[in-house]
């Protein structure tokens, strides 16, 4: 097990005096600690060379206690009495007046190098903010736990929303220093950015191989091993089944009253897929869909995560359970006029048309392997680790 130094270590270390004297705003929550394990609000508080002046909260709050989709008010941090801005709430964009008398904003926040985990568009949302007012965006860097996984369609620019905020495949292999540094060059190249880089980190790294705690970055991301699934499965957000969301095994367990347990399993087994099994589950959620009813259901197991396709195995499954079940449906969209959820959790709306159509995955995907190719062409130069 490697010990790693994340950014915030680096930042203490080696470029805090850089910052001697500047009002600061600080983008965190729970997964914002050194590798000794102190908070970094609390660390940057306690620092008199800098003056915190106020926290932003992104989804799932500054503590981490809120549930997906929650909007997230204005408030005053218990502990520090710093004010809290909410950078999720009826409007995502960032107002360039929170930025009016700070000279910097920190960002401090585990990402799970997936598209659709919305702290990636908060930084987006951020950077074009910082553009407007001249002010300077640090980010303190964090391992991607899934950085080994490369994979996915490229969004749609007709599909780009909080869920889905640039032309990213779905696992994208970047680190959240990495991707600020690919949104600088493509899309906002005078913005002041400054990436404070981890140590004893590489990209070939799972994220149970180091030996840090791994602080859950939202309610439903338990255990690091929970965002190897969390890619796959996360495409039954868009759907009338439960994605394990209130029981212990989120985007683990699969599963409605009306699952037909044998039925998708001998479906599901006949493609062969690689490295990944199901099983049969029963739960009854305790929030989120179907909350309180006992549900029928499969469970994910990863046997091999090197020789796991995520898209593909997300897409079949997707398919077996559309095939099995009548009863099966996606989500209605948000607002009348708009396309259904699952579009833009897929960045396209090639893959609900396809299920509907009965057509194959390669049939469908001819196109993403060349997609893939171009994106490892793009961060060529944006990469900051071996």
């Amino acid at each position: 097990m490697i010990h790693v130094s994340y950014g915030i270590d680096t930042f203490l270390t080696n470029t805090l005096e850089k910052w001697s004297g500047k009002r600061i705003a600080l983008v965190t929550n729970q997964t914002g600690i050194t590798s000794s394990y102190q908070s970094t609000i609390d660390v940057l508080n306690r620092e008199k060379s800098i003056q915190l002046v106020k926290l932003f909260a992104c989804e799932h709050g500054i503590r981490g206690n809120v549930q997906a989709g929650v909007h997230i008010e204005n408030h005053k941090d218990e502990k520090t009495s710093l004010p809290v801005y909410s950078l999720y709430s009826t409007s995502k964009k960032v107002s360039t007046t929170l930025l009016e008398d700070v000279d910097a904003v920190f960002f401090d926040i585990q990402d799970v190098g997936v598209r659709f985990y919305t702290y990636l568009a908060t930084v987006k949302n951020l950077m074009e903010a910082c553009l407007q007012t001249n002010t300077s965006l640090v980010v303190m860097d964090r391992p991607n736990p899934i950085a080994p996984f490369t994979d996915g369609n490229i969004l749609e620019d007709d599909f780009t929303s909080f869920v889905g905020p640039y032309r990213l495949p779905i696992c994208t292999g970047l680190t959240v220093g990495e991707y600020a540094q690919l949104i600088k060059v493509e899309c906002f190249p005078k913005v002041d950015l400054h990436i404070s880089k981890m140590k004893n980190w590489n990209r070939s790294m799972w994220g149970d191989q180091w030996n840090n705690v791994w602080i859950p970055p939202s309610p439903n991301i338990p255990h690091a091993t929970t965002t190897l699934y969390y890619p796959i499965s996360c495409f039954i957000e868009g759907t009338n089944l439960s994605e394990g969301r209130g029981t212990t095994k989120p985007f683990e367990w699969i599963g409605a009253p009306w699952f037909k347990v044998d039925e998708v399993i001998s479906h599901f087994t006949k493609k062969e897929l690689a490295g990944i099994k199901i099983i049969p589950t029963y739960f009854t959620p305790t929030m989120s869909k179907h909350h309180g009813e006992f549900c029928s259901g499969i469970q994910l197991v990863i046997t091999e995560r090197t020789e796991i396709h995520i898209a593909k195995t997300a897409y079949e499954l997707l398919q077996t359970i559309f095939a099995v079940h009548k009863e099966a449906d996606w989500l209605p969209p948000f607002k009348k006029g708009m396309p259904p959820f699952i579009d833009y959790l897929w960045g396209t709306d090639k893959v609900r048309k396809g299920i509907d159509d009965g057509k194959s995955y390669c049939e469908l995907t001819i196109d993403w392997s060349k997609g893939i190719e171009e994106w490892k062409s793009r961060i060529q130069t944006i990469l900051l680790y071996s």
